[in-house]
């Protein structure tokens, strides 16, 4: 009995050892990570211009951070910030060349256009606190799609898990593009007079972090003009 009971012990933390092996994924090439938001537009708005519920048709407005030209009919992958609706795949359908709104001389970014959403869920799910119900939350884009990608709340971070220098209450977006319940891409937005603090303040900078060879790179930053 003693010698069955340690095989199947044996056999147990094999197989969860190998399910933990399958559970993670190999970090994926990108070539882009920007950022959004949803926008819900309907037939009626109010005395500011607004649109009201209930609303016709959703889509990612805003999009920015394509400094590469992306092929339509690719797909993205989209997560919505604050939510617990998964992340969604959109094609992309139309690309637009751009020139710097605050350098000519820096390089041009593309203008992106994604196809519509149908997600029911989306129609009727309340926004974020302190946002517009006509553009209930923020997103970040892959490209390409990432299948395997999922948020990461700030509750489940820890400042073991960021760059150095980078504090907690700064994170806009955590995301997980491996399986291994850790993040692999870091949204960072704070004051741009004090790197440790978030908004609200006069004016806000940002970073966008990946994992490269288990070290954080700094990919793109963001600043007013």
């Amino acid at each position: 009995m003693r010698i069955q009971v340690i095989l199947l012990l044996a056999f147990f933390t094999c197989d969860v050892g190998w399910a933990q092996e399958k559970r993670r994924a190999p970090m994926p090439e990108m070539q882009t990570i920007g950022m959004g938001m949803v926008w819900r537009i309907s037939e009626t708005k109010n005395e500011h211009g607004a649109y009201l519920p209930p609303w016709k048709e959703i889509t990612i407005t805003n999009i920015f951070g394509f400094k590469r030209m992306p092929v339509i009919g690719d797909k993205v992958t989209v997560v919505l910030l604050g939510s617990d609706i998964s992340p969604l795949d959109l094609r992309i359908t139309k690309t637009e060349k751009k020139e710097d709104a605050c350098n000519e001389r820096l390089p041009a970014w593309w203008e992106v256009q994604l196809e519509p959403i149908h997600l029911r869920k989306l129609f009727d799910i309340e926004p974020m606190s302190n946002r517009n119900a006509e553009f209930p939350f923020e997103v970040v884009v892959l490209y390409p799609a990432v299948k395997v990608a999922r948020q990461i709340s700030k509750g489940q971070l820890t400042k073991g898990m960021l760059p150095t220098g980078v504090s907690l209450n700064t994170v806009k977006a955590a995301i997980d593009l491996t399986r291994d319940l850790t993040p692999d891409v870091l949204v960072i937005d704070y004051c741009c007079e004090d790197t440790r603090k978030a908004e609200p303040c006069d004016y806000t900078c940002g970073k966008t972090f990946k994992k490269v060879r288990n070290a954080w790179k700094l990919i793109d930053t963001s600043a007013p003009c």
